[in-house]
């Protein structure tokens, strides 16, 4: 069932809300009560939607994947190789530095973790043995943070060459 719009707008600006504070303030450091303030909605609205301040991250994370994925039409089983795969994957992602970046000084690299586990997993069950399929996720998922731990000092191109 697709989500009401007035949802979407409260999820949307408690979402805003909670990533332009972090920009300032680290994520431990936030209240619900600020969240709810600076996105102009009630607390309630906000524990009808989200459990918690992790729980905003994974769904936005989860959110703008979905979005990416429908906006490409692409997935690990359609592209041509993995070098290209990896390409199409950090160019992604790289647009996103800032709030990784912001979710790494936080310590909530996990909750991105989470979203590869999700996603690689829907896609390549069936297809490999569930060793393989934990082989991938983990090596690009580190793979992933030593490129953003190292800001992202090398292009998307140079990293997919050193996948052999």
């Amino acid at each position: 069932m697709p989500m009401r719009e007035s949802t979407r707008i409260v999820m949307d600006r408690i979402t805003a809300a909670l990533l332009e504070i972090m920009k300032r303030v680290p994520i431990d450091e936030i209240s619900i009560c600020e969240i709810v303030e600076k996105a102009e909605v009630s607390r309630n609205s906000f524990y009808r939607h989200f459990q918690d301040k992790d729980d905003i991250l994974r769904c936005y994370i989860s959110s703008e994947t979905e979005q990416w994925l429908r906006d490409t039409g692409k997935n690990i089983l359609n592209i041509e190789s993995p070098k290209a795969y990896i390409v199409f994957l950090l160019d992604h992602l790289y647009q996103y530095r800032e709030v990784i970046d912001i979710m790494m000084r936080d310590g909530k690299m996990y909750l991105l973790e989470e979203e590869f586990d999700k996603r690689f997993n829907s896609v390549l069950t069936g297809t490999s043995d569930p060793y393989h399929i934990a082989f991938i996720i983990g090596g690009f998922y580190k793979l992933f943070c030593y490129w953003a731990k190292t800001g992202y000092e090398k292009t998307p191109q140079e990293i997919a060459e050193y996948v052999k």
